[in-house]
């Protein structure tokens, strides 16, 4: 996955951007102003910590990435045009913070639970957009 996709746009702009490399993705987070604890995605109407309104709230670019909590591969479709068989997982991206992910590839036996894993960009069919896939991080391996 070395492609450039500079030129596309991000399917989900609320949660993720192109990272400088053109590769990676960053994750986008409000930093609360009231207990300083970072929020995901950046456009909730209140914090999940502290309950505060995030009126002013910081948008803060990182990393995107996390651990592997656990997945599982999809061989039925669970909406129309889904592409399988596709590995579905559930990622800690930050502290307290679990989303649901998708992993590049449909091969489990390079995944383990507990593995660092890094979001990447994924172009879509026709060009214009990219999406979020997790891949192993460097040294993730058995």
């Amino acid at each position: 996955m070395t492609t450039d996709l500079r030129g596309l746009q991000p399917q989900h702009p609320t949660l993720y951007q192109l990272a400088p490399d053109g590769e990676s993705l960053e994750f986008l987070y409000a930093q609360c102003p009231a207990c300083r604890k970072l929020v995901f995605p950046a456009n909730v109407p209140g914090c999940s910590h502290c309950g505060d309104p995030l009126q002013g709230a910081e948008k803060v670019a990182r990393p995107g990435g996390g651990k592997l909590l656990e997945y599982v591969t999809l061989h039925v479709p669970l909406l129309p045009g889904m592409e399988v068989p596709r590995i579905a997982a559930d990622i800690l991206i930050e502290d307290g913070l679990v989303e649901e992910g998708v992993i590049a590839g449909s091969d489990e036996s390079a995944l383990h639970v507990g593995m660092a894993l890094r979001a990447v960009a994924v172009a879509q069919p026709g060009g214009e957009t990219f999406a979020c896939r997790f891949v192993p991080a460097e040294g993730a391996a058995r």
